[in-house]
């Protein structure tokens, strides 16, 4: 905490002296805060450092943890011979062939409307008398309350949309007619149900609707098992693959959906690394050399030096050892580049070699992850260790100057009125001189 100025005001010749006594005297009481304070801006410039440092390692630590992924679907891609299906390949996926045949039908949303029309959208009442209907949606039901306002068209569907049940209602108008408005049903999901509105709740025989489709499941078959899905999107049938179902497939069309490596995944994910590598290199350059910057000289930025060595000097024993087999380079600076058009160029035979190289987290190079993560882990890392000491050094700091500073204004106040006495003293004097003079 900083002191405020304060202005000697006084009544005497020397009231200016007396400003300059003040302000010497409170000067020399806050030199040891001062001197807090600019160990404590040092303190915040390394903070800052060891943050961004963090940040760097993490990055990087993460980019290898993604070349990790690559052999376990990380990058595969998944290509379909034909329009009636979309497949895509996501992590767990496996290189394979799975043909798909006999799309006999869709998943589709069921529907159904009333069988007779409305005079008006609040004419009523709508149900049995009771002021109740029961919506009936795949063997779950449900009694909706109308109340009196309420017992018509227009609030039997703001009833069904506020139910959770599933559905949307909506009416329909056919432009003419003693009874031209209808109640439209449609289920928000696709599959089969069936939807039903009782007129009078527990009533089957009163059912207010007639279907109009009933809902379907997609039925088709994948490697010659027979599937059944509510749903177009298919998540479970292979693991790691979506497949998108958009059209049926009769006897003898088939629809291959085959999964690969894919060498653009490999080479996104290098490019990934090589950048969060260049700019770690380029935050250790920033604390060591001619630059000495705020963490010259602590342990962990010659020890990620060092992790940075292993990883660029890492070899595998396969076709494709290393990380400058597959287009990576390091310049005189340090400065790491990447040609992708290697790693495009590799024949597809040659992936899983990259693969073999890049490891899955525990082999390989990615197993390196665990050098960076053991400094730039937010818990228990060494950097964090680093920040979270600063911080109570910054707090000691903080409590120091303000203690410093709470004294000096305890002794500025007692200056402050000793000067006022000298000052009207003086003034008195002065007084006396000017009379005597006369």
């Amino acid at each position: 905490m900083a002191l405020a100025p304060l202005t000697f005001t006084g009544i005497s010749s020397f009231s200016d002296d007396f400003q300059v006594i003040l302000e010497r005297s409170v000067s020399i009481a806050s030199l040891p805060a001062r001197a807090l304070e600019q160990e404590q801006t040092g303190l915040l410039s390394r903070k800052m450092a060891a943050a961004e440092l963090r940040t760097a390692v993490a990055d990087l630590a993460a980019s290898l943890r993604q070349l990790g992924r690559l052999s376990q679907g990380g990058a595969l891609t998944a290509s379909s011979s034909s329009f009636a299906v979309q497949a895509s390949a996501g992590a767990g996926a496996a290189p394979g062939l799975y043909r798909i045949t006999n799309i006999t039908s869709l998943a589709t949303q069921a529907v159904a409307r009333t069988a007779a029309g409305f005079a008006s959208l609040d004419a009523g009442p709508v149900s049995g008398g009771g002021g109740a209907v029961e919506l009936v949606v795949g063997g779950e039901s449900r009694t909706l309350a109308l109340e009196p306002g309420q017992d018509n068209l227009a609030g039997l569907r703001d009833a069904i949309n506020a139910s959770g049940m599933g559905v949307t209602a909506s009416i329909l108008d056919a432009g003419s007619g003693p009874e031209r408005y209808y109640l439209s049903i449609t289920a928000n999901e696709t599959g089969e149900r069936a939807i039903e509105l009782r007129q009078t709740p527990g009533d089957a025989g009163s059912n207010l609707l007639t279907v109009i489709s009933g809902g379907s499941d997609a039925q088709f078959e994948l490697n010659g098992v027979a599937m059944r899905s509510a749903s177009n999107t298919i998540t479970g049938a292979v693991a790691g693959v979506t497949l998108e179902l958009k059209a049926t497939l009769g006897p003898g069309q088939t629809a291959d959906v085959r999964v690969r490596p894919s060498a653009a995944g490999v080479a996104g994910a290098l490019q990934s690394f090589v950048t969060a590598y260049n700019k770690l290199v380029e935050k250790l350059d920033a604390q060591t050399g001619e630059r000495r910057g705020a963490l010259q000289g602590e342990s962990f930025v010659q020890d990620l030096k060092a992790a940075l060595r292993e990883i660029t000097g890492y070899r595998g024993t396969g076709p494709r050892g290393s990380l400058f087999e597959l287009g990576v380079s390091i310049g005189s600076d340090g400065v790491m580049t990447f040609d992708g058009s290697v790693v495009q160029g590799l024949a597809e035979s040659e992936i899983p070699a990259v693969f073999a190289l890049l490891g899955d987290g525990r082999t390989g190079l990615s197993a390196l992850e665990g050098r960076l993560s053991q400094h730039s882990d937010p818990l228990t890392g060494s950097l964090a260790a680093f920040i979270q000491n600063l911080d109570r050094a910054d707090q000691r700091l903080t409590d120091q100057i303000n203690a410093i500073y709470e004294r000096v204004s305890a002794t500025r106040l007692t200056l402050v009125a000793r000067l006022q006495a000298a000052d009207t003293m003086l003034a008195r004097l002065e007084g006396q001189k000017t009379m005597l003079n006369a």
